[in-house]
């Protein structure tokens, strides 16, 4: 009976020896558990930074544009009349002075040789006139004629000279319709379809009887945001000082198809006043058109240089804090975020140009900036230069 109390006894001893083994290794285990994510709180978390350096870099600009013939004539008859030949392809080049229609000529040449005989029956009676003038001035002056007498025949002469240059616009004007009934080009350029064909009746100055375009060169219009107009401005005055030329020459555009044109354009005018519903400024600018690939109201994009910086510390525009209008940058020093104020030289969707605050080196932090605090301690790891950021 003592030995079954007495293991009765050893076997209660145990389990309370195993109770207290598992409760100090759970107890040791948090504690090391808790070290260890202490240890993980501390160690610095990865960034992706991008190292800032020195570089060109040239401020484009990019609109849509639309391109303009430098004239667009539209052709109407100067005479009422029935078309008689048309002597164009349409869609091809013409030139000035080429004769694109005939209308009938016979109702104007009848109406000229009408004009040319009125013209010579009235001469021949004032060639009378004159005679009768000179033989009754010698007659009054003899005192053979009354005043009133050699009063008509100067009369007489006053109105037929007058009747003689009707007579002779008369002939003219028949001349110049005449001349008319053979319609010409006024220019160089492309012609578009025809409105009529032969046999048509046409009226004076009422029908368009086709259109043609200059085609070289042309306009490129389009319109450049106020901000950006202002970078340009400025840049040509400092051109202008330092005695280079103004205007600038290298603007390209892009066709539809994407591909960029083969000829550079160059500046043609600036439109008088900011538009203040959009905050834009119009802009033409000229461009050669030798192979006739650019026409009357086609759509591209123009690309120009505003401004050449060269030598700049360029950032992504995504990378800038701005509290207040103060803008700053997250650095990463010595394995810490650190913020620094700078300044702004030139800003746009995608880069901004530092001017101070920053040295050629510094890594800064581009994405995610809004979650990021100074002094947070990071292990930065470097993705790509600025230069090719946003490019």
């Amino acid at each position: 009976m003592k030995s079954f109390f007495r293991a009765a006894a050893e076997l209660k001893a145990s389990v309370v020896f195993l109770f207290v083994l598992l409760t100090m290794s759970v107890f040791l285990g948090g504690c090391f558990g808790d070290e260890k994510d202490d240890k993980a709180a501390a160690q610095a978390m990865p960034v992706k930074v991008i190292k800032v350096t020195e570089h060109e870099f040239p401020v484009m600009g990019e609109y849509v544009a639309q391109i303009q013939a430098l004239k667009t004539v539209d052709i109407k008859a100067r005479v009422q009349g029935h078309i008689k030949e048309r002597l164009f392809t349409e869609g091809q080049r013409v030139e000035e002075g080429q004769l694109l229609f005939v209308i009938d000529p016979r109702p104007y040449s009848e109406a000229l040789k009408k004009a040319e005989a009125e013209l010579a029956s009235t001469q021949a009676t004032l060639a009378k006139a004159k005679k009768d003038y000179q033989r009754f001035k010698a007659l009054f002056d003899q005192g053979a004629v009354s005043r009133e007498e050699f009063d008509s025949k100067i009369t007489d002469k006053q109105v037929l000279e007058a009747n003689v240059s009707n007579a002779k616009a008369q002939v003219e004007q028949a001349n110049l319709d005449l001349g008319f009934t053979q319609i010409k080009s006024p220019m160089d350029g492309i012609i578009g379809r025809t409105q009529v064909e032969p046999g048509t009746l046409v009226a004076a100055e009422a029908t368009v009887l086709v259109t043609v375009s200059a085609v070289d060169p042309v306009y490129v219009n389009f319109s450049i945001p106020e901000k950006e107009y202002l970078v340009a401005a400025r840049e040509m005055e400092i051109r202008r000082k330092e005695g280079k030329p103004e205007t600038p020459t290298n603007l390209r555009i892009i066709l539809a198809d994407g591909g960029f044109y083969d000829h550079n354009g160059t500046f043609n005018m600036a439109d008088r006043a900011v538009d203040s519903s959009t905050g834009t400024l119009g802009i033409r600018a000229e461009f050669p058109n030798p192979e006739r690939i650019l026409r009357d109201g086609q759509y591209a994009k123009v690309v120009v240089c505003l401004k050449e910086y060269p030598s700049a510390l360029v950032v992504p525009t995504r990378a800038l804090l701005d509290v207040q209008g103060r803008k700053s940058l997250l650095t990463v020093s010595n394995g810490t975020v650190v913020e620094k104020h700078i300044t702004v030289d030139y800003s746009d969707d995608r880069n901004t140009v530092v001017k101070t605050g920053i040295e050629s080196g510094t890594l800064i932090i581009a994405d995610g900036v809004n979650k990021i605090r100074p002094g947070t301690p990071v292990t930065p790891q470097i993705s790509q230069d600025s230069s090719k950021i946003d490019k």
